[in-house]
């Protein structure tokens, strides 16, 4: 649910709907985006009633006049010409009380034609991009470039996510060595440069790193992957426990280059009538595979498999299908039936739900249609079978409800990751 604005190349959380519309921000501007690139911005401070208004807001009061707010200051914005040749949206202007406007200092006037003014930094050396290390002693070095001067004008903030509270102002130094706990940990390094006429840059250049593996690494492995099935929402990866222990994954999520996903939770024993209220976390025993697919689940549900769950499969088709290895009734149970009847039983497959709507002899004999009803259902399956020890199955299946292709067709790394953010397997496509 959170909300963030960008200043800077920093994300900065606004905590609550009274101070989002204390600074004028229209709700239907939000922009949902992935979880991966909102992790990609560095987290600032977060938004206050007393914050000055943040880096690139477009203001005005009751006159015509819009302002940018560019090094704490306004900017007039002479014309629309120039605010629409500077990329600028006429939706995000935030309408001010006059007095706070005034007592905004004024800087001189944008113009059609300005220099660009921020600088650019990149990383030089360090680990590479998710990387796992052993050494707990990580440097990074890093440079920039300077639209309005020298390199030597530079200065630069650093952040490793993971370690530190905040930036952390390096000067003039272009390289940074840290001294990490030995205990596993996912980093992520940033580093941003400053010019002397206080433009930093908008995008800090950042690297992502993990000192050690989890204790799951390759005991759970990502044994297939399916991304180019003809709807992307078919797309699907099978997930399997080979290590003799039950294994909780709750917190563990999915990383490609296009999305960070969680793993949802899940119903065990799927009893009727079923609803997602009773899904818990998921705990693999051994042997387990999840069938984890990108879109949503036709029945609105996670669950593990068992006996009867091939009848879930007849009116609304699972990709890949649920198996259909449902019990069999015995012959016992139906011989006081008409022969039309039993033999019409006799026939049915696994897990079918019986339809005798062009069998006169069936449909015209209430006994037997009463039974077929009755008997060849998941409710009554599960109600004649829950009980038993082999009645749960070794597959679970998960679904992600991604709108959107997070399996790129043209290939990928898939990360699989614990809860605390470190590796436990990959898998390239």
């Amino acid at each position: 649910p959170e909300v963030y604005i960008l200043e800077n190349g920093v994300r900065r959380w606004i905590p609550d709907p009274d101070i989002f519309n204390q600074f004028g921000y229209d709700w239907q501007n939000i922009k949902n985006v992935p979880d991966n690139l909102l992790e990609s911005y560095p987290l600032g401070d977060k938004l206050s009633r007393y914050s000055d208004y943040p880096e690139g807001s477009l203001i005005k009061g009751t006159g015509p006049e819009v302002y940018l707010i560019e090094l704490g200051k306004r900017r007039w914005i002479p014309s629309p010409e120039i605010f629409e040749g500077s990329g600028f949206g006429w939706r995000y202007i935030i309408q001010v009380d006059d007095k706070k406007l005034k007592r905004i200092k004024e800087s001189e006037y944008l113009t059609l034609m300005e220099i660009n003014k921020y600088p650019e930094t990149k990383i030089i050396s360090g680990p590479d991009s998710k990387e796992t290390l052993e050494a707990t002693e990580v440097t990074f070095e890093y440079s920039g470039t300077n639209p309005l001067g020298s390199k030597s004008n530079l200065s630069f903030e650093t952040y490793l996510v993971g370690y530190d509270k905040d930036w952390r102002r390096q000067g003039k130094k272009y390289s940074k060595t840290y001294k990490l706990p030995k205990e596993s940990g996912s980093y992520t390094f940033y580093v941003r440069a400053k010019n002397e006429e206080g433009y930093y840059d908008s995008s800090p250049a950042s690297f992502s790193f993990q000192v050690g593996l989890s204790p799951y690494y390759q005991k759970v492995e990502i044994k297939r992957v399916r991304p180019k099935e003809k709807n992307f929402q078919d797309d699907y990866l099978v997930i399997r426990n080979d290590e003799k222990q039950t294994i909780d994954i709750s917190g563990w999520t999915i990383e490609t280059n296009l999305a960070k996903v969680a793993i949802p939770q899940a119903i065990k024993e799927l009893s009727h009538p079923f609803s997602s209220a009773d899904q818990t976390n998921i705990r693999l025993e051994y042997k387990d595979e999840m069938i984890i697919s990108a879109g949503s689940s036709p029945r609105g549900i996670n669950f593990k498999t068992n006996k009867c769950t091939g009848y879930l499969d007849q009116s609304e088709r699972f990709y890949p299908s649920l198996d259909e290895d449902c019990p069999r009734l015995d012959e016992s149970e139906y011989d006081h039936l008409n022969p039309a009847c039993r033999d019409f039983i006799k026939k049915l497959s696994r897990c079918e739900i019986p339809d005798y709507s062009d069998n006169p002899a069936v449909n015209s004999d209430s006994e037997c249609t009463g039974f077929l009803n009755e008997k060849f259902n998941y409710q009554q399956c599960y109600l004649d079978h829950h009980q038993e020890m082999d009645f749960l199955q070794s597959q679970w299946r998960i679904f992600l409800k991604r709108s959107v292709d997070i399996f790129p067709n043209s290939g990928d790394t898939i990360i699989l990751r614990d809860e605390s953010g470190l590796i436990i397997d990959e898998y390239t496509y």
